[in-house]
């Protein structure tokens, strides 16, 4: 690890202390945690996503559009790497997507279109139980670096302490569910953003991403005002 590597990681990590101490929700902890992931390692894509109260899986963070794509497919399907890290509770590398078209007949192709050469998927638990994963996606066959998974695993016990303000299970499944409700609002909102300004989606979400790092409010917050055209971006 270069010493600007390991600079830019304990940034992060400062950054999501910051974040929990401050009171960030959820959705911000998770964006921090994917976007660092491929700003820091070799990782073209990333996302996170979370069981709600009756066991759905839902898309809580991501750092493109293809992303979200995939996981979705992966959601849809009931199959892919994400899928069986959090049913095992355990660590997924699939070092060539374009091979595992035997493991996973509807996943891989998904995943071939939307560029994807290679993927980590590292379960995300609290309690004891997984109740998410972290996936990572590449955009060539080959294995990730050991030294990458050992931070992004780190990164992911730091973001769940974020659901974790009181132990009993139905104050975690409230705050789980109050994420998953938020990434809803946050949607709206990058919709809205990309039609006024004729952009892209990912164009849309960066600006509100922006927009609310520059006035360290909480994403959720800067999309409800844009959704009730309480702030123009």
């Amino acid at each position: 690890m270069t010493d600007l590597i390991r600079a830019e990681s304990v940034r992060v990590f400062v950054q999501l202390a910051d974040a929990l101490r401050s009171g960030h929700d959820v959705i911000d902890i998770m964006d921090i945690l994917v976007q660092a992931t491929v700003e820091l390692t070799e990782a073209d894509q990333a996302a996170v996503v979370l069981a709600d109260q009756d066991g759905g899986l839902h898309v809580a963070a991501s750092s493109s559009e293809r992303s979200i794509d995939v996981e979705e497919a992966q959601i849809g399907t009931e199959e892919g790497p994400c899928l069986d890290c959090i049913r095992s509770g355990e660590l997924v590398e699939v070092e060539d997507v374009a091979a595992s078209a035997h493991r996973w007949p509807v996943f891989a192709p998904v995943a071939l279109e939307a560029g994807v050469g290679s993927a980590v998927a590292v379960p995300m638990a609290l309690g004891g139980r997984t109740i998410g994963g972290m996936n990572v996606f590449i955009n060539h066959p080959g294995r990730m670096s050991a030294a990458a998974i050992t931070f992004i695993q780190a990164m992911t016990q730091v973001a769940m302490m974020s659901v974790v303000v009181r132990r009993e299970n139905d104050r975690e499944v409230d705050q789980l569910q109050r994420a998953l409700d938020s990434r809803l609002l946050i949607e709206q909102a990058k919709g809205f953003i990309a039609f006024q300004k004729s952009t892209t989606v990912e164009s849309a979400f960066a600006a509100l991403r922006d927009h609310a790092r520059r006035n360290q409010a909480r994403l959720t917050d800067v999309a409800r005002a844009v959704v009730e055209r309480e702030i123009t971006i």
